[in-house]
């Protein structure tokens, strides 16, 4: 795949894990609404934010070394902050904004890895 086409994978993934903490998280409360108590989704977003800005300056072709590396580093971080949702809430429960940001996470992680990887 080009370069280009991963970027691109990383800018959606970024871009889910970041409004994924907008929608509906389960009991018709968002990721955003939960965090009264809790930190993950401020996690989950951080990492969608960071794919976000990696992408859109490796996209912009703006001469800043290895800024690509943030897009992984933002799947990561995203990835971290659904493991700790499930770790301290289970598995069951939740609704498509919980899951909008694990598939926004992975894309990122993996668009960002092969982007990092490609020649061109």
């Amino acid at each position: 795949m080009k370069k280009q086409t991963l970027l691109i994978i990383g800018l959606i993934g970024g871009i889910l894990a970041a409004v994924g903490v907008f929608l509906d998280w389960g009991g018709g409360m968002t990721g955003w609404q939960g965090t009264a108590f809790v930190s993950y989704p401020y996690v989950v977003l951080l990492g969608g934010i960071l794919a976000l800005i990696g992408a859109l300056v490796a996209m912009l072709a703006v001469k800043v070394k290895n800024i690509d590396y943030l897009i992984p580093i933002g799947g990561v971080v995203a990835l971290l902050g659904w493991i700790w949702a499930v770790a301290d809430a289970g598995l069951s429960g939740w609704a498509y904004g919980f899951y909008v940001c694990l598939v926004g996470g992975i894309l990122a992680l993996i668009g960002g890895i092969m982007g990092v990887m490609a020649k061109k």
